[in-house]
């Protein structure tokens, strides 16, 4: 995978700095991007500067800026685009829609799916010119089920899915196959903000939540990665337009 770059969104901490991480192990050159130019040194110091680790400032809501970083990259790393991981996604405070911030709602919307509108379609055309591409967009359950008080966020992951599944129509004829990942409740700096700063949640409620995932605990950042690096390593174009929820068995219940 030496010859291969793999790009992440939002890869300055959370899921993104896990899948970034794995892709380096399993021997992806690893284009690292975030609009946080200090959650991009950190990560570099986290994973101890790789050799096969570059880090890239990119907002993904301004398409030049995409376009710009993804001159960069393939100047810089000289090698074929094959991955791109839009990861790069905001939460949003959990309002109920008569209180919502329409100004933060189309901030959210703006980052979580016109984000990956921009990239999918700058970096989309590198993977068309080597005729191979795997693109895994990180939706969630939320746009699947539904959030109260997050109709923004889940608006915007629903919308992710669709997208997906409309890229992979276009994108299939081309070899680049495009799936999405639907996590649940996973355990990351983002949620324990959400959590903490905004929903107030007591240990006892977080004990509930967690009762009601069969396999008894919160998702983390490295069960993600897993399944990204799995979809990205995917040699078969076969698997293309899957939406993979992975909530632990939530979805089921627990009994």
């Amino acid at each position: 995978m030496t010859q291969q770059v793999a790009i992440v969104t939002g890869a300055g901490g959370g899921f993104g700095a896990a899948i970034a991480k794995s892709l380096l192990e399993v021997g992806y050159a690893v284009a690292a991007t975030d609009v946080d130019a200090a959650a991009l040194e950190q990560l570099l110091v986290r994973l101890e500067r790789h050799p096969r680790l570059r880090t890239f400032d990119m907002d993904v809501t301004d398409p030049a800026s995409v376009e710009q970083a993804g001159l960069a990259i393939a100047d810089a790393m000289g090698a074929q685009i094959t991955v791109l991981v839009n990861n790069a996604g905001i939460i949003g405070r959990g309002y109920c829609i008569a209180e919502s911030s329409i100004a933060l709602s189309r901030r959210v919307i703006d980052v979580n799916l016109t984000g990956a509108f921009n990239c999918t379609a700058v970096f989309s055309r590198y993977m068309a010119k080597g005729k191979y591409g795997r693109i895994v967009n990180i939706a969630s359950v939320a746009g699947i089920w539904g959030s109260a008080g997050g109709a923004a966020y889940a608006a915007s992951k629903a919308g992710l899915i669709k997208a997906s599944e409309s890229w992979a129509r276009e994108l299939g004829p081309l070899n680049i196959s495009v799936t999405a990942l639907a996590p649940g409740i996973c355990k990351t700096n983002m949620l324990n903000k959400f959590v903490d700063e905004e929903a107030q949640m007591s240990a006892d409620e977080a004990k509930i939540v967690k009762s009601i995932v069969p396999v008894g605990r919160w998702g983390t950042p490295e069960d993600v990665a897993e399944v990204v690096t799995f979809l990205a390593t995917c040699k078969t174009n076969y698997l293309n337009a899957a939406v993979i929820p992975m909530d632990g068995g939530m979805r089921v219940g627990s009994l």
